[in-house]
């Protein structure tokens, strides 16, 4: 695709490490980053607005999450290669990488480095304390059905060697995943805690105890920068977050903490 050549707006040249951003500031303006160099302006600009209303989503249903209930029955005709493939190309679309292998066709490659494929989303999505795996087949078959019907409408011809949203491209994944976010359908709240799913297992690896990701080399934890603990396993800052004492020690306290 064309580079950009446009002088680039505050929103692509935010700094993501600046105090004062939100979480979901720092992640549009790092994904933006990343893209940067090989997509055009109106596909980055889409991908924000994707981005944006993803992750409100995503937060809310990470705060007071809510059951996914999607119905499995027509998700029979979907074998589990292709939805494997589909849920990596969701979560690619999110987070996108680069391919694993020359034939990759989950990932669609527009960057370099990791994304939320390599991040394990699909680890996290079948993380058995959360509950959701029941509920994969019919996402999967479902995303597929808006894929065939964003082909049809928009004069994409498939050949269905791979699941329709498998075989789309990257900026029409987006543009379809723009429209169900956007939209008022009852199964945008399922997607919504997959794309939730999405974002933890790349920016905190939930799948794994956080101190063994960082030392095993997590993708997504390396590539936000996420602190090592200390030699004991343990995080402890030299910094105040509020950058301020916010209580006393007690006296009494056997390790300095607050009363």
């Amino acid at each position: 695709m064309a580079r950009s050549v446009d002088k680039p707006n505050a929103s692509t040249t935010a700094d993501p490490s600046t105090p004062d951003m939100s979480e979901t500031d720092r992640l549009i303006a790092r994904e933006d980053e990343r893209l940067a160099q090989t997509i055009g302006n109106s596909l980055r600009f889409s991908r924000r607005a994707l981005l944006g209303r993803v992750a409100a989503l995503s937060a809310a249903w990470t705060v007071s999450p809510w059951l996914i209930d999607m119905p499995s029955a027509s998700a029979k005709a979907l074998d589990e290669a292709g939805m494997t493939q589909t849920l990596e190309a969701f979560a690619d679309t999110l987070i996108p990488g680069q391919k694993r292998f020359p034939k990759d066709v989950a990932i669609a490659g527009v960057v370099k480095g990791p994304g939320a494929v390599q991040g394990g989303a699909l680890r996290m999505m079948n993380f058995p304390p959360l509950g959701v795996q029941a509920a994969l087949p019919g996402l999967a078959f479902t995303l597929n059905v808006y894929a065939f019907a964003y082909a049809v409408n928009h004069k994409i011809t498939l050949h269905l060697i791979v699941p329709p949203f498998v075989e789309l491209d990257f900026e029409s994944r987006t543009a379809l995943l723009l429209k169900i976010f956007e939209g008022t359908g009852q199964d945008r709240a399922a997607f919504s805690a997959l794309a939730a799913l999405t974002f933890a297992a790349f920016n905190t690896a939930g799948y794994l105890p956080t101190a063994e990701a960082i030392e095993n080399g997590h993708p997504g934890l390396a590539t936000i920068g996420f602190p090592a603990p200390n030699k004991n396993g343990v995080w402890r800052f030299p910094n105040f977050s509020y950058r301020r004492i916010l209580a006393k020690p007690h006296p009494g306290a056997r390790r300095g903490n607050p009363p």
